[in-house]
């Protein structure tokens, strides 16, 4: 574009109707958005009209006319601000306005990225897709995959998109001219434009940046990479671009425009492309943040879930989360127990790296509506033959009631069921009462230990270790004693109660039925 120095008359801002441009300020910034303040003069029909017209989808533009009169955008964007101030009969309207760009930084989000094999690129792209027109070309990722879990949590899209490059130690880049949300994600490449003609300069090292680099790692920062020119200018170029000055090859990170002295000037920041390197940024605002999420896969001691946060997840591409146990050492010793496909569970971030982010037991949510089931007393019969109870305790039964028996030729006990009552049964509200700890699987197993019990239960088998009566077992079931080596049973009195009692060893044996049977080789009686 052929220009030799621009004055007020080549500058045209649309949409209003300008009598005479008074100020104009355009900042433009690698990593920020491009900003717009300008005052006119406007014509007195005009008025009020302007601030009632403008709305939040109003775009304007900066056009600058080159010496042969072709019009190219300078600025395009959306306005924040508009005001008219009127001053003896002259309407002065001023406007702020901001690249559209700044669409992509109004609202927070919360979302998870949790597929290892997505790209940045189409990650990014994923982002944007909601905003019409929107638009980003990609001069950093170089197909490279995410790799890990990613988390973007309060953040605006143009944040959470700052953050990404920031994995790839650069920036983005607004496309100030463009009518539409579009952006160089990293350096814009092929940007050469020639020599810069300064008519001011000055030169400065920032040497707080270059400390700063040097700590958070960022690769090949070196000393004489961090000088910044600053030179003043009457050609137009974009941030971005490539130019040559003090026969050296700068990238233009930064161009502030304003008129001084009718004429529209141009302060350039010029930076090595090294220079232009950031450190790795992270979200902060997860730190200690607990997310709800549900379990979709279980494997080894790590889940994928769902985060409720997201509207839906892939089972096949969801990240594993390892999964926190109440205890667990080096040499594999500890406690393992892992949640349920369907449970509840939470993510918890405790450090600013959203891939450290560990999989917690969830607090129990109840239907406020919900109320919980008075428990019933529940009693039991005792099985029958080979379905008995065996007790070691001495006295009387474990529940406290007397079994009728027989003694040595007393003949053989009738009782053929012992009532029993059932271990008190756990509330639906199983947290109601914190002296009472359980721990139950989906299967219907559960060990619930009170202040005076211990109760180990399966359907219609327990065990009760009790402070009162002891230990008692009780099966619906078969109940097999198996060892070893020896079975010893003692105790002041051993009671043994069913429909049919059989001791045998070695080819001897007593039964003890309707009627007492011995069987053995030699019988001694006295």
């Amino acid at each position: 574009m052929n220009i030799s120095a621009t004055t007020y008359g080549q500058v045209r801002v649309t949409p209003y109707e300008i009598v005479r441009l008074q100020t104009l300020e355009v900042n433009k910034t690698m990593n920020g958005h491009a900003r717009m303040r300008m005052t006119a003069v406007i014509p007195e029909a005009r008025k009020d009209s302007y601030v009632q017209a403008t709305t939040s989808q109003t775009d304007i533009k900066v056009k600058i006319a080159d010496d042969d009169g072709h019009e190219k955008v300078f600025f395009s964007g959306v306005v924040l601000h508009v005001k008219v101030n009127v001053i003896n009969d002259v309407h002065t309207l001023m406007v702020d306005a901001v690249s559209h760009t700044y669409l992509l930084d109004v609202k927070l989000h919360k979302r998870s990225f949790q597929n290892p094999n997505l790209s940045y690129k189409n990650l990014v792209r994923k982002i944007i897709s909601p905003y019409e027109g929107s638009d980003v070309i990609d001069f950093a990722t170089d197909g490279r995959k995410i790799g890990d879990f990613v988390m973007q949590y309060e953040e605006t899209d143009w944040q959470f998109i700052k953050r990404m490059a920031s994995h790839f130690y650069t920036g983005v880049v607004p496309d100030t001219a463009s009518g539409k949300p579009k952006f160089y994600f990293g350096l814009p490449e092929g940007q050469y434009k020639g020599e810069l003609q300064a008519s001011h300069y000055t030169a400065t090292k920032r040497i707080a940046d270059y400390r700063s680099a040097k700590e958070n790692k960022v690769p090949g920062a070196k000393d004489p990479d961090y000088i910044v020119y600053e030179a003043d200018s009457r050609q137009w170029f974009e941030v971005g671009n490539e130019v040559e000055f003090k026969s050296k090859k700068w990238i233009v990170g930064e161009a502030k425009t304003r008129f001084i002295d009718s004429l529209l000037n141009h302060t350039y920041s010029l930076f090595p492309a090294e220079g232009l390197r950031y450190k790795k940024s992270y979200n902060t605002s997860i730190i200690g943040a607990s997310i709800q999420a549900s379990v979709l896969q279980v494997k080894g001691d790590k889940v994928r879930a769902k985060l409720d946060m997201d509207e839906q997840q892939d089972e096949s591409t969801a990240y594993f989360f390892p999964y926190s146990t109440i205890y667990a050492s080096e040499n594999n010793t500890g406690w393992y127990c892992m949640p349920e496909v369907n449970d509840s569970i939470r993510i918890y971030f405790p450090s600013k790296k959203e891939e450290e982010g560990i999989a917690i037991s969830s607090v129990k949510r109840q239907d406020p509506e919900s109320v919980p089931a008075v428990p019933k007393q529940v009693s039991t019969t005792s099985p029958a033959a080979g379905k008995g109870s065996a007790s070691g305790q001495s006295g009387g039964s474990p529940s406290g009631s007397n079994r009728n028996s027989s003694g040595a030729g007393g003949g053989v006990g009738r009782t053929s069921s012992v009532n029993r009552v059932a271990p008190p049964p756990v509330p639906e509200d199983r947290m109601g009462n914190p002296d009472i700890k359980t721990f139950r699987t989906k299967y219907g197993k559960e060990i619930m230990l009170a202040p005076d019990k211990i109760v180990i239960s399966a359907g219609g088998m327990y065990i009760t270790v009790s402070d009162e009566n002891g230990i008692e077992i009780v099966s619906d079931q078969n109940v097999s004693i198996t060892a070893g080596q020896d079975v010893v049973m003692s105790g002041q009195t051993i009671r043994i109660a069913g429909e049919k009692v059989e001791l045998t060893g070695k080819g001897n044996t007593i039964t003890l039925e309707e009627e007492l049977k011995m069987h053995g080789a030699e019988i001694k009686m006295n």
